[in-house]
């Protein structure tokens, strides 16, 4: 089986009170913050408590899958906890000359700015939330 890679683990919890439609509404700006010239973020799935978003190759119309990523929401009396995990992923490898370089993982910026984005914008809709990101989770 192949080793996982160092960001696999990434992930953001978030504790707040505001209500599901707005922390929808606030991942979904999160979404298109994230995005760049040459990767998209497509809503895949979405139902009551958790959305799954890919991140898709804009430049071939998003036929390529580089990653999928979901947030979940869980509800307690007052407190509402999003959280944020990686699904799947791609890696890539390039070489100078024969030497390899470490593998990266497609789509991982793309994945770290929706994280901040996600945590930012409740941050500044609900003062009294509980943000962490978490990039490099211990094994």
């Amino acid at each position: 089986m192949a080793k996982r890679h160092k960001h696999a683990g990434a992930s953001a919890s978030i504790s707040t009170s505001l209500d599901p439609g707005s922390i929808a509404h606030i991942a979904e700006q999160a979404a298109k913050q994230a995005e760049t010239l040459q990767v998209m973020l497509r809503l895949e799935e979405s139902t009551p408590g958790r959305l799954v978003y890919s991140a898709r190759n804009r430049v071939l119309g998003g036929r390529v899958e580089f990653m999928t990523f979901d947030a979940t929401l869980k509800e307690d009396t007052s407190t509402r906890t999003v959280k944020t995990r990686i699904l799947t992923y791609k890696q890539k490898r390039q070489w100078i000359l024969i030497i390899p370089l470490p593998w990266q993982m497609l789509a991982w910026s793309n994945y770290k700015k929706f994280m901040y984005a996600l945590a930012t914008e409740i941050k500044g809709a609900d003062a009294a939330a509980q943000t962490n990101v978490v990039e490099l989770a211990q094994a």
